[in-house]
């Protein structure tokens, strides 16, 4: 019966989220620059009577929805990410971005329109479970990241949080199919910076400088033997080198290179490992030619680690809403980096796919071509209320 009340909600609600998620992808927002979204977010939410609480950590909104006077009653968060991309839309959509250089090219205007969805149909399902809600709208995931920022200002007290779901819509899964998984779901996005100090000269007289090229290069072959000889192989690690600059012309052997890497894994032992390992590439190398080194080593977000308990209600919830055909246990981690992973680290908590793939395609994420089908909002919000009345029975 459950069921059927939250499609049925889901049904008269549905146009108002396309809306929403219209006006949100016509104008975008930066990391921590979100302001309009987080307006919007926070005048939804205080129109369905919840205690809304605006500016954290920056543009950051938290609305709470107490549903149970039990001094024990259990408190569900549920997370959306609100920030766009500095990419220029290419798409012929009629509510492309409006704003020059700027588009959600990463499914969070989706996200925003899903959770205030959600937020409107369990209001109607208040008298279907017993406990208290916060419906949390996070800034800056594209960047340094707001959920440990809105973490520190408090958003899993008063009441706290007991447990955290959230989803992200996913261009390598077919449309309309959940993909759940237990366990390591996602990467730590760590990086470096690294410059090598050589000394420069006439590219003819290469015995007169400590050429930092060749450096570079030994170097960026010798990081690749950390991972396919230092790490087991039945783990998971990268190492890629995305940036080298050097130089200004033909026969100029220059003083310095500068690179710059992402290095990502899953496991807390092995990500404690790999500064090390590369350091001692780098140091090593450097000292055999003669150059010096300077490197700044960047530890990202955590690994999202999904609670076993957690991924189990998503399960069941998008079975009951979806049927087993529509439901898909993800075997392998992805290698990207999500800071929804810091509430994971507080509390127990599930992040999971949705897929907007077209049949036979890939949706890339990133790219001034991203888009999505309106029609997966509706199975986000059945979903995610499903899942929250299943998470206060449990």
């Amino acid at each position: 019966m459950t069921k059927e009340k939250i499609l049925k909600k889901v049904a008269e609600i549905e146009n108002r989220v396309i809306e929403i998620r219209h006006q949100i992808h016509q104008n975008p927002e930066l990391s921590f620059a979100e302001k309009e979204t987080a307006k919007l977010a926070a005048a939804e939410m205080k129109k369905l009577g919840f205690e809304v609480e605006e500016n954290i950590f920056g543009t950051g909104v938290c609305a709470t929805f107490i549903n149970s006077n039990k001094e024990d009653a259990k408190t569900l968060l549920i997370r959306a990410d609100m920030d766009a991309l500095p990419v220029e839309e290419k798409n012929d959509l009629e509510f492309k971005s409006k704003s020059k250089g700027v588009m959600h090219a990463c499914g969070h205007d989706g996200h925003t329109a899903i959770l205030i969805g959600t937020a409107m149909v369990l209001k109607e399902l208040a008298a279907d479970f017993d406990g208290n809600l916060k419906f949390l709208f996070q800034p800056g995931e594209e960047t340094s990241g707001g959920a440990e920022g809105m973490i520190k200002a408090g958003v899993l007290e008063n009441p706290q949080v007991d447990a955290a779901m959230g989803l992200h819509l996913w261009g390598s899964t077919e449309e309309g199919i959940v993909e759940y998984k237990s366990g390591a779901l996602m990467a730590s996005p760590d990086r470096f910076n690294l410059k090598i100090i050589g000394k420069g000269g006439h590219a003819a007289r290469p015995h007169n400088t400590i050429d930092p090229i060749p450096i570079a290069a030994q170097i960026i072959s010798s990081l690749q033997n950390i991972v396919s000889r230092r790490i087991d192989p039945l783990e998971s690690a990268v190492i890629s080198v995305g940036m080298i600059e050097a130089g200004k012309t033909h026969n100029v052997i220059p003083d310095q290179v500068e690179l710059k890497a992402t290095v990502r894994s899953l496991k807390k032992e092995i990500r404690e490992k790999l500064p090390q390992y590369i350091e001692s590439v780098i140091k090593n190398t450097c000292q055999i030619y003669g150059a010096e080194y300077e490197l700044d080593y960047i530890f990202g977000y955590p690994a999202v680690i999904n609670d076993p308990q957690m991924s189990d209600i998503i399960k069941t919830a998008a079975q009951k809403i979806l049927g087993p055909e529509k439901l898909r246990e993800k075997k392998k981690a992805e290698m990207g980096g999500e800071d929804f992973s810091y509430f994971g680290r507080e509390v127990p908590a599930v992040f999971y796919y949705l897929g907007i793939a077209p049949q036979g395609e890939i949706v890339n994420h990133h790219q001034s071509d991203f888009k999505f089908n309106d029609s997966v909002l509706k199975t986000g919000v059945a979903v995610m209320a499903q899942a929250a009345l299943d998470y206060f029975k449990f």
